[in-house]
């Protein structure tokens, strides 16, 4: 036999892949028997076809592709079993069918229908990662949008009180500023402003420094017209301690202003006794 020749006739790559007839796959145990060069020309190709198959493949995880391996080598090489035909028994005799030809399975495909069921296994892992990531990403996204709200939020209640600050500047404008100090010695470092507007007569008042009244007790504010305490309202300590309290409109021509402690809710007329802070009107 010429073996190069026999080698080069593409016998070998067909028996390898699975398709060579039943006459080439006995032919090629004989021969691969009797010269070891065809053994290891067939060896050869299969090595090839298997590494063929390993780049190609994606590989999986190493614990899903142990456990593929695994798997395979376990359930080994399939072969088909022949069956014989039998007559029935009342029949005088039988001729059984010839056996019929065990056909081989080339290892190689253990490795194709791994590497097969490794790239399924390796796309399932990577869905289920990439869905993993997915709801990761959507979670962080979900909570910039959170924060994107929020600050946009804050940045709308800023806005609100700058344009509230604008327009208690452009109030304050024209306004004549009244401070008014402490009136005993008893009393000592006390400080409120009055910010009066004589033509759009609006009053406005700040506190710097008062003691807290007692709870059925409010302080009230009042106008000194020609010698004539007026009402200017009461207010409440919080909104003049960290902004200004609107007060009632007074009349032009207040010299003075004041502030005394009153009970709750007012008096018609100041308590003098009580009287806490005053103030002049300059000019």
């Amino acid at each position: 036999m010429d073996v190069q020749r026999y080698i080069s006739s593409g016998i070998i790559e067909s028996f390898v892949a699975g398709l060579a007839t039943d006459q080439e796959v006995r032919e090629l145990q004989a021969s691969m028997a009797q010269y070891p060069e065809i053994r290891a020309a067939v060896d050869a190709v299969q090595l090839d076809m298997e590494r063929y198959v390993n780049m190609q493949s994606v590989m999986p995880p190493p614990a899903v592709r142990d456990r593929v391996f695994q798997v395979i080598n376990n359930e080994g090489v399939e072969t088909a079993v022949p069956v014989g035909a039998y007559a029935s028994e009342e029949s005088a005799a039988y001729v059984p069918d010839e056996p019929k030809e065990v056909k081989l399975v080339s290892p190689v495909w253990r490795f194709v229908a791994a590497a097969a069921i490794a790239g399924l296994l390796a796309s399932v892992w990577m869905n289920v990662q990439y869905s993993n990531s997915s709801n990761d990403w959507k979670g962080k996204y979900q909570a910039l949008l959170t924060e994107k709200d929020k600050m946009i939020a804050d940045n709308n209640a800023m806005q609100t009180r700058m344009q509230t600050s604008e327009q208690m500047l452009q109030s304050l404008r024209g306004m004549k500023m009244v401070p008014m100090y402490t009136v005993t010695p008893t009393r000592p470092g006390l400080l409120a402003t009055v910010y009066w507007n004589p033509k759009s007569e609006e009053v406005m008042l700040t506190v710097t420094n008062l003691p807290a009244p007692a709870a059925d007790q409010q302080y009230q504010l009042w106008g000194i017209v020609n010698g004539k305490p007026v009402d200017a309202g009461v207010f409440e300590m919080d909104a003049a301690v960290k902004g200004f309290a609107k007060m009632k409109s007074m009349v032009p021509g207040a010299q003075m202003f004041a502030i005394t402690l009153e009970k709750k809710g007012g008096s018609p007329t100041p308590t003098l006794t009580a009287m806490y802070v005053a103030g002049r009107v300059q000019g």
